[in-house]
């Protein structure tokens, strides 16, 4: 009998920007395309949205709710068993162990079901702050496989559950659709939008505009650089947390850097192949903030920016050493080092065989190891392996 697999996610594209996100819509894509029935359970905001997914391979069905946050739990447990009721012996897959929480308590009534739990980062780190572990420790440990997207969210995973758990968490890196991201050359309306000239050595980090993400490290190695460069700008694409951006933006002005940085907020679907193929660097240097738990746990930009031929820089913190390889596809630096990231940044811009020769193994990479098809494989003979 075919397998039905049930994802559960709280967001599902189109949506703004997340790893989660995409990782949710690789896997379901891909399973699909093996010819697996695969329904998503996700939330979704407007009619737009539902239109678009009409045209997935695969059923995106929507959890209503107001207040998700707060009853998340009570919501997961709604949809969930009513989805188990058409499908009993279905597999599901959560995008997050919050979604999976219900699974424990459902499969006393739907004995056939089983779960796996994808890992990220931040939702683990974060466990003492929300003061969930035992919540966590349960989920995790009837899970039939804990998928963590990098080395550091497995460590971080083991740490907090019993030894007995330990061969169920497997690291099964992001992966990026090479179909979807891909180098172009139509990206002279963005040179026209933000004010850049063309033949200018740009910079680039498309994330979410908080403190994890190291920008101020980026903006405070700047000056070295423009020393050498002086023609270099920095694009800080993504939304904002507009706390964070006000610091940003009084660093620019303290740094006299006015002319040489752009603030984009955020980038639609359709133009981030653009930002990624105009750029000569992706940068992502991000930092561990311990004391809140906020952590890096992967890092899929790199990834999109490798498939668009461009080399990237990140740090060495958290789950980002899986996605950037030192040497290989880019360069990591130690997080909250300007000098580090202007002697990278220098170095790349001033040997443009070497850019062109880490863009173009970054882009190897990718296709070998890293692309949706590939990864689902993984996970796929994972599971094939749990049921032995």
């Amino acid at each position: 009998m075919t397998t039905h697999y049930l994802i559960i996610a709280d967001e599902f594209p189109p949506c703004k920007g997340g790893g989660i996100a995409e990782w949710a819509l690789g896997i379901a894509s891909n399973l699909a395309q093996n010819g697996l029935p695969v329904t998503v359970l996700s939330r979704w905001k407007t009619v737009a949205d539902r239109d678009t997914n009409r045209n997935r391979p695969f059923s995106v069905r929507q959890m209503s709710g107001r207040d998700w946050n707060t009853f998340r739990y009570w919501y997961a447990l709604f949809h969930l068993s009513r989805a188990l009721r058409r499908h009993p012996d279905t597999m599901v897959i959560a995008a997050t162990w919050e979604l999976a929480a219900p699974m424990p308590l459902l499969q006393r009534i739907f004995r056939r079901s089983r779960y796996i739990v994808a890992a990220h980062g931040l939702e683990v780190t974060k466990l003492e702050q929300t003061g969930r572990i035992k919540q966590f420790t349960r989920t995790i440990s009837n899970a039939r496989l804990t998928i963590a997207v990098s080395r550091f969210t497995q460590q971080e995973i083991r740490k907090r559950l019993p030894d007995r758990t330990a061969d169920r968490i497997i690291f099964l890196p992001n992966g990026v659709d090479t179909h979807r991201f891909r180098y172009t050359e139509n990206y002279h309306h963005l040179e026209q939008q933000l004010s850049i000239a063309p033949g200018t050595r740009i910079l680039l980090t498309l994330a979410r505009v908080i403190d994890r993400k190291g920008h101020d490290t980026v903006l405070r190695a700047m000056p070295d650089i423009l020393r050498r460069f002086p023609d270099t700008v920095y694009i800080i694409a993504g939304p904002g947390h507009p706390p964070t951006v006000r610091r940003l933006q009084a660093l620019v002005d303290e740094l006299g850097l006015d002319n040489h940085v752009r603030f984009t907020s955020f980038v639609d679907d359709s133009d981030l192949n653009a930002y990624y193929s105009m750029s000569d660097i992706y940068i992502m240097v991000s930092r561990t903030l311990e004391q809140a738990g906020d952590s890096e746990g992967f890092g899929i930009t790199f990834l999109e920016a490798n498939a668009c031929g461009c080399p990237v820089i990140g740090s060495y913190a958290g789950g980002i050493p899986d996605a950037v390889e030192d040497g290989v596809n880019g360069f990591l630096v130690q997080p909250d080092d300007p000098a580090a990231v202007a002697d990278r940044v220098i170095h790349l811009l001033g040997d443009r065989r070497l850019m062109e020769k880490i863009g173009h193994n970054g882009l190897e990479r990718v296709r070998k190891g890293f692309t949706w098809k590939q990864v689902t494989a993984k996970l796929l003979d994972a599971v094939e392996g749990t049921e032995r």
